[in-house]
């Protein structure tokens, strides 16, 4: 049953074979079935999910490195790109990033690289295509060119960063006495048992990160394995337009990656 401000409910998701499995949209959310009952019995469902938030990032404070693949989805100058897959190599402390684009040809043999060992504003960025024959570049982190192709930094892309994202969010609502409501579910991503945690901030207003946000949560490891936010819906239309989606997928942790992993 809704609440005025916070609910968790647990959703029926798309079930196949006795599990709930969520395959990624590229139009919109996936429509969740609300059961009428208050997900795991919470009594407190705003502090229950400020609490989901804060064990994936206790979780992560104890990965000292992961490697990925990488998939994105970003609203760049109003206009959705297609999927983009790479690979990831991510250093929690210090922070160092490694992504290598696969697909689509378009942005296949982008390379960008970060480490704050070396200079903690700057990257190496070698575009794909011909403008990548001449080899790696060094940029500011928040270069207006680079910012021009992609919504955030690449220091913006990793599992930290997410969560921190949709802490940032809620923060943002709450010290504006803005209603938020949270539903949850059981799903199966990339072949992982994941909950689902949906996110709507209803109230709009010049700040805020998104109408809706979706966040997967592993239960085994805690980490944020997929991140969606969506735009308002409009009139007529039962979902949002997607701003962007990230999902790490096959991730292996603490495999013991060097400085070399992220020095171009």
């Amino acid at each position: 049953m809704r609440m005025k401000m916070w609910a968790i409910v647990a959703c029926a998701g798309w079930i196949v074979g006795g599990a709930a499995v969520v395959a990624q949209p590229r139009q919109g959310p996936a429509v969740a079935k609300a059961d009428s009952g208050s997900g795991d019995g919470e009594k407190n469902p705003r502090e229950s999910f400020v609490t989901v938030l804060s064990e994936s990032r206790t979780a992560l404070g104890k990965v000292r490195d992961y490697t990925c693949t990488f998939t994105r989805q970003e609203l760049v100058n109003g206009k959705i790109s297609a999927e983009q897959v790479a690979e990831m190599k991510v250093r929690t402390h210090p922070a160092g990033v490694y992504v290598r684009f696969a697909r689509p040809e378009s942005v296949a043999g982008m390379e960008v690289a970060y480490s704050a060992t070396r200079k903690a504003d700057r990257m190496r960025y070698r575009p794909a295509g011909v403008a990548g024959a001449k080899g790696f570049q060094t940029l500011e982190l928040n270069d207006a060119k680079f910012l021009a192709a992609n919504r955030h930094p690449v220091t913006q892309w990793t599992m930290t960063a997410l969560v921190d994202r949709v802490a940032a969010a809620v923060a943002r609502e709450k010290t504006l006495n803005n209603p938020i409501e949270v539903y949850r579910g059981d799903y199966q991503f990339a072949g992982r048992n994941v909950v689902r945690y949906e996110v709507l901030l209803r109230r709009p207003h010049a700040f805020r990160t998104a109408y809706q946000m979706l966040l997967y949560i592993d239960k085994e490891t805690k980490l944020p394995l997929r991140y969606e936010a969506y735009d308002q819906p409009k009139t007529g239309s039962q979902s949002g337009d997607l701003i962007e989606a990230y999902s790490f997928s096959d991730v292996k942790l603490n495999v013991g990656l060097g400085e070399n992993a992220f020095d171009y």
